[in-house]
């Protein structure tokens, strides 16, 4: 067995390498500025004879984060990103792999654990993954590189320069070769690069960045052997679930648990600080049990709250728009959008082994730092002494930035007094959410008699519910004196990020409007776009989305064709969407995208990610949306909380442009210029302005 051991070779100077070497056979190299490197002898390590009974001067390290070499060649990526559906453990692999000249077919990925330092954080969101890494994940594999070609040239007796690399192995200049797992333990004797000296590839000699690959762990993911949360078992386990508050700021007064407790199966129940927790022998148990549970809960304080009164209290928070100019034409209109849920394919979740001096956790999570740390605080734990073991998330879109069911699982779990798996149900994941505030949108335009837009005022407020309080979005527009205001109503429901954070709201009104101010000059929307547009990246694929798209040509009656864009991320994205309405009916026929993401790390990965941004943006322009009645979530399920399904999938269509060297982000850029893009076809199909989203056609204007 490999022992993995921490050795120090010239690392006076290293800020982002680390150097960690195996006994004999494994070639490690770190990538976290936080690693200390042990002062161990890397030769007397590298050669040693694992059956030799001699004391190791390295100290044992287990990083957050490294490439590995096995003798076998196998080249294993430990990836501290959040693997969420996003593809980030391929993207970051891809981006090792590349510089390291890695023979790809023996590649592999392992996640790190929760509570690290790596570069960046862990925590996985705002489309960062791959935009705030790329350099340095590359930088690693081109150390490695360096060092196998320096280690196999010594070893042949030439000039390291006469050496080349390719799929895993190192070429001598006579055409001899030697694979990266012969020289694995020999290359641990060679220095880590210093930082001037390491070149990174050019892109016209990339082999595997860019080429499109599947993800590595599909074949797991697939055949059922990835493990997520709700996967995990541990020995001993018991299964829990929560009686959670019927509504807003609600107290349990009393309960009765005889009923529960004779439940087969049923262990233990007992309140804790979310409601009162039902422990069994499996999921159902603990179900039935919670069903038989006679609690008496107070009235929480908001039982007044609802839907039209937290709309009501959006309109009063609305000043008046600044003037107009003279003479111009002047457009009005007002937005709203619903309170939206995450709604994970797989519900929050989270198994915990809580004993007297440590705990450990099993979760998928966005943010396994933050999440160790409140684990600890509430077990009253060092972090130390708290370990997360980072799974699959079945879909994060920042929900599982926020870790409660980690330190639910666990406070349970130290008061059974053994391992716990604490499961939401669907009905307690969408009713107990951090959901994407609801919104009321007022604009005030104008444009002149020439057609050219001379104002623009855009007035949003939000109900912020806490956690909901995310910047502002400009536009990418020439408009003299162009304005915007953001304002905040406190309501008891939890707000917060959700796919492209503020974007989701901002952008889809402002593409909205914008294409109000183009029918009042008279103009062709995408035609105003472009005459106004002030980042040519954003109009290139504005143009290439119209030509792809037949922007202009005739449609049959009841057929719209619409336009938007959006840059942000360091991504540019923009949408044609068409539609057919007919009656109340709205079919989404076919959406043409395009997209400059820099430099395209995975374009099957960016195809995804732009299909389902696609997916969600239709759901949330056509069906889904969460109302508040009585001081409480309405909608329990699937079957009230309208999501797209296959069947309603229009014919999509991408095209991507590389417009940069760097790489942007692309989980949130897919999604903000897809509903606009929506509402504008409807205008096109029927001569009505949408003002509401979900889109009713009755409700057009």
């Amino acid at each position: 067995m490999i022992q993995e051991k921490l050795v120090e070779n010239d690392v006076s100077r290293r800020g982002f390498l680390r150097l960690v070497g195996g006994v004999g056979t494994s070639f490690v190299l770190g990538s976290f500025t936080t690693v200390a490197c042990a002062r161990g002898n890397v030769a007397e390590v590298a050669t040693a004879d694992p059956g030799e009974k001699k004391e190791d001067k390295a100290t044992a390290f287990v990083p957050n984060g490294y490439l590995k070499i096995e003798q076998d060649g196998t080249v294993t990526v430990t990836v501290f990103k959040s693997e969420m559906g996003q593809g980030v453990r391929t993207s970051l692999a891809l981006l090792v792999a590349e510089d390291l000249d890695a023979d790809w077919q023996k590649v592999a990925v392992v996640q790190a654990p929760g509570g690290g330092e790596p570069v960046g954080g862990q925590g996985t969101g705002g489309s960062s993954s791959v935009r705030t890494t790329y350099k340095q994940m590359r930088e690693v594999g081109a150390s490695a590189r360096m060092m196998l070609v320096a280690a196999a040239a010594k070893q042949w007796g030439v000039e390291a320069s006469a050496c080349k690399t390719d799929a895993g192995k190192v070429i001598g200049p006579n055409g001899k070769t030697l694979t990266y797992g012969e020289l694995a333990a020999p290359a641990m004797l060679i220095a880590i690069p210093d930082a001037g000296s390491v070149a990174l590839k050019p892109k016209d000699e990339f082999k595997i960045l860019g080429k499109g690959k599947s993800r590595l762990d599909n074949p797991n993911i697939v055949t059922g052997k990835a493990m997520y949360g709700l996967d995990i078992k541990v020995p001993g386990m018991k299964y829990a679930v929560i009686a959670r508050p019927p509504n807003f700021g609600a107290k349990v007064a009393s309960f009765d648990e005889s009923a529960a407790k004779v439940v087969p199966g049923v262990k233990q129940v007992f309140q804790m600080g979310s409601g009162v927790a039902v422990i069994a022998d499996n999921t159902w148990a603990s179900i039935k049990g919670r069903e038989a549970l006679k609690i008496k809960w107070t009235d929480g304080p908001h039982m007044d709250v609802s839907s039209d009164s937290i709309h009501k209290a959006l309109l009063a928070e609305l000043v008046d728009h600044k003037p107009m100019p003279e003479g111009a034409k002047v457009v009005e209109a007002t937005f709203d959008l619903p309170f939206i849920a995450h709604a994970t394919m797989e519900p929050m979740n989270a198994v915990a082994d809580v004993q007297a001096d440590k705990c450990e956790i099993w979760a998928g999570c966005q943010t396994p730092d933050s999440g160790r740390d409140q684990v600890a605080q509430k077990v009253n734990l060092p972090r130390d002494s708290v370990k997360v073991n980072v799974c699959l998330l079945g879909g994060g879109f920042g929900r599982r930035l926020f870790t409660e069911y980690m330190v639910e699982a666990a406070e349970i779990s130290q008061k059974a007094k053994c391992p716990i798996k604490l499961l939401w149900t669907r009905e307690d994941d969408m009713k107990n959410d951090h959901y994407r505030s609801m919104s009321h949108s007022s604009f005030k335009g104008a444009v002149d008699a020439s057609g050219n837009p001379v104002g623009w005022s855009h007035q949003c407020i939000r109900a912020e519910g806490g956690n909901g309080k995310f910047g502002r979005a400009g536009i990418p527009y020439k408009i003299d004196g162009a304005s915007m205001l953001v304002g905040g109503v406190s309501t008891p429901v939890s707000t917060g990020p959700w796919r492209s954070v503020e974007h989701t709201q901002f952008d889809v009104v402002n593409e909205c409007f914008i294409d109000e101010l183009a029918h009042a000059a008279g103009q062709d929307p995408f035609e105003f776009r472009k005459k106004n547009m002030g980042d040519k990246r954003l109009l290139l694929v504005l143009e290439t989305v119209a030509k792809n798209s037949g922007w202009g040509t005739p449609m049959p009656k009841g057929y719209g064709r619409g336009i938007a864009c959006f840059a942000g991320y360091g991504t540019y994205a923009a949408h044609v969407v068409e539609v057919k309405v007919t009656g109340d009916t709205i079919k989404v026929t076919r959406v043409v995208a395009a997209i400059d993401p820099g430099i395209a790390v995975n374009p099957k990965g960016i195809e995804s990610q732009m299909q389902s941004g696609c997916s969600d943006a239709l759901s949330l322009g056509l069906r889904a949306a969460i109302t508040v009645d009585n001081g409480a979530i309405v909608q329990n399920s699937w079957d009230d909380y309208n999501w797209l399904t296959l069947d309603a999938m229009p014919k999509f269509e991408l095209t991507i442009i590389e417009g940069s060297d760097d790489p942007g982000g692309m989980g949130e850029p897919a999604f903000p210029s897809v509903q606009p893009a929506l509402a504008n076809a409807i205008f096109a199909a029927t001569g009505k302005r949408v003002r509401k989203f979900p889109i009713q056609v009755s409700e057009l204007v």
